[in-house]
């Protein structure tokens, strides 16, 4: 199976501005290609032909190496194509600042000894020290650039397939504001809440950008009239930004550090998996409830899940998980209330915590859909 390993790269400061400008001549032929696109209905084949002409009106795209910018017209083709399949929407124009990274789909030379990677036009590349993986296997890397001005390189290679665990253990689990994540057996992985924790923190950081900046800056034509205004930022204003955007990359790191140690957990303990299947993109409409979803990272949760686990079966969204008495069946439409913590079931009198009972129909209703029937005796 193919898997990724990511390095962080110590470039010096003429390797990083090669790697700026690579990132920006990546966002420009992807640019260019669209708009291109938009006008004449032509194939990706078409778009990479056009790519020595577009190098010959512009010198400078013959700095970086040629097989990145033909990694970005691939990337706007699939990007296509899951709009004719229905996946996404139209392509859109990309931004600077946003998505700062170029791929090569060529294997690159890794020496561990001095912790080094060897880069087209870049050169030797110095990394900080992490785990070696097998050269022969590499498949292509990617070197990217993060806000905060760190500078990554994902190597993509082909790794042995990972051995199931096949345990015959089965969990439901079931995820929440209050609590992050509640497990049918009982366990309960806390809400850390790092962005609410971080809150204040922001709120003085944004105030700090807000007052600095330049104001009435008068401009003037040849003649010497004046002819408008404008506001320039001054060096404490992009000062602030830097920061602003290393809060929010702590804050980042930190989710992804916990959603990673507990589906670790979780895939390390159980063959099959039971989740919801929520419209989070829905959900955070509640502007009263849109934040405190955010912070959690479901969606990144269920993604690791999938990757990790032996079987990962989603419960249809309109299942009535938290209002389904687990051992009558009797459904209690006054749960539908987020206050309602727990409740006695009208029919069989069975006290239920209102995340814990959740959990248990979500695994009730996962096994009763899972396919192979041979292994539903071992875990029951």
């Amino acid at each position: 199976m193919l898997r990724a390993i990511k390095y962080e790269l110590r470039p010096n400061a003429t390797q990083r501005s090669l790697i700026n400008r690579t990132c920006g001549c990546c966002r420009f032929v992807y640019n260019n290609a669209l708009a291109f696109a938009r006008e004449n209905r032509v194939s990706n084949y078409e778009l990479i032909k056009r790519l020595p002409q577009l190098k010959a009106e512009n010198e400078w795209l013959k700095e970086v190496p040629s097989q990145a910018l033909q990694q970005s017209i691939i990337d706007l083709g699939k990007a296509f194509r899951n709009k004719w399949n229905g996946h996404n929407g139209w392509p859109v124009f990309h931004r600077k600042g946003n998505n700062e990274a170029f791929r090569i789909p060529v294997a690159c030379a890794v020496d561990y000894s001095r912790y080094r990677v060897s880069i087209p036009k870049l050169g030797s590349v110095k990394f900080y020290r992490d785990k070696p993986i097998d050269q022969s296997r590499i498949h292509s890397y990617t070197v990217s650039r993060t806000t905060t001005n760190r500078y990554y390189i994902s190597i993509l290679y082909e790794a042995p397939d990972r051995v199931p665990l096949d345990n015959g253990q089965a969990v439901g689990i079931d995820v929440g504001v209050k609590s992050f994540a509640v497990c049918s057996d009982g366990v309960v992985f806390e809400n850390q809440k790092y962005y609410t924790s971080e809150l204040k923190h922001l709120r003085v950081l944004q105030r700090t950008m807000a007052r600095r900046y330049d104001k009435s800056r008068e401009i003037y034509d040849d003649k010497g009239r004046k002819i408008g205004e404008r506001e320039l930022q001054s060096k404490g204003w992009y000062k602030a930004k830097a920061a602003i955007a290393e809060c929010h990359e702590h804050i980042r790191n930190q989710r992804r550090d916990y959603l990673n140690k507990v589906s670790s957990q979780l895939a390390s303990q159980y063959s099959i998996v039971c989740v919801e299947s929520l419209n989070v993109k829905g959900m955070v409409k509640n502007r009263h409830l849109s934040r405190a979803i955010s912070d959690c990272g479901w969606t990144l949760f269920k993604e690791m899940l999938k990757y990790k686990c032996d079987t990962v079966i989603e419960i249809d969204r309109w299942f009535a998980s938290s209002q389904t008495c687990g051992c009558c069946g009797y459904k209690n439409v006054k749960v539908k209330n987020l206050n309602v913590r727990d409740w006695i079931c009208p029919e069989c009198g069975t006290y239920h915590d209102r995340d814990g009972n959740a959990a248990e129909n979500i695994l009730r209703e996962g096994l009763s859909r899972y396919s192979p029937i041979a292994p539903l005796g071992a875990i029951e």
